[in-house]
């Protein structure tokens, strides 16, 4: 049997956008292209701390969650560094994005795209399922199952950070964001009423 718990958790997913199509455009150059990928991903990496918590990496994606402390305090400070890191993630990958932009000893057409590629945040809080299976510790759950589902969504924009109304009320920014309202509906999960906002476009910058 393997030990298994359920906690109240806030779930972060960080994609990066225009993956697909920047791998098969660039895929002459696949060493280059998958060096760019690693280098964005260890950025965003290198910035999880507590409360944040890596799950796992999903391919373009970095899976995160923090725990819900029970203690009101401790919450409300965890919230406060939620909202920090977020915004975070962005100027690291733009940071970084430049960096490897800068570079400029190559033309391939990895090199050449690196601009394409953009930052989209998912945030979702509810419960999940923690076991360990051999060496790897997983999570599951319904509210895990609509943090992937809502990657797929119909944000008209091109990054973002999208949250459900429950992730909204748990996610304390350090400043105030213009946020707007967003609906996405999905198979045998119904209706999810969403808000989003774009810190870069919305702020200027991160």
């Amino acid at each position: 049997m393997s030990d298994t718990t359920v906690n109240k958790v806030v779930l972060m997913l960080a994609d990066i956008g225009g993956y697909t199509r920047f791998m098969v455009d660039t895929r002459m150059a696949v060493e280059h292209s998958h060096e760019i990928i690693t280098q964005l991903i260890r950025a965003l990496i290198a910035q999880v701390e507590l409360p944040l918590e890596l799950a796992k990496l999903e391919g373009d994606a970095v899976f995160l969650y923090a725990k819900k402390p029970g203690d009101l305090r401790a919450w409300n400070e965890a919230r406060e560094n939620i909202g920090a890191k977020l915004l975070q993630f962005f100027a690291v990958f733009h940071r970084k994005l430049e960096e490897l932009t800068g570079y400029g000893a190559c033309d391939c057409g990895a090199c050449s795209h690196i601009g394409a590629l953009r930052l989209k945040i998912i945030v979702h809080s509810g419960t999940a399922v923690f076991y360990r299976i051999e060496q790897f510790d997983e999570l599951s759950g319904g509210d895990v199952i609509l943090a992937h589902r809502l990657l797929k969504n119909s944000v008209p924009l091109e990054e973002y950070i999208l949250m459900t109304e429950q992730a909204y009320a748990d996610v304390a920014f350090p400043l105030q964001l213009p946020v707007h309202e967003g609906s996405e509906r999905y198979e045998h999960l119904g209706q999810i009423k969403t808000l989003f906002c774009a810190p870069l476009t919305d702020r200027g910058t991160a």
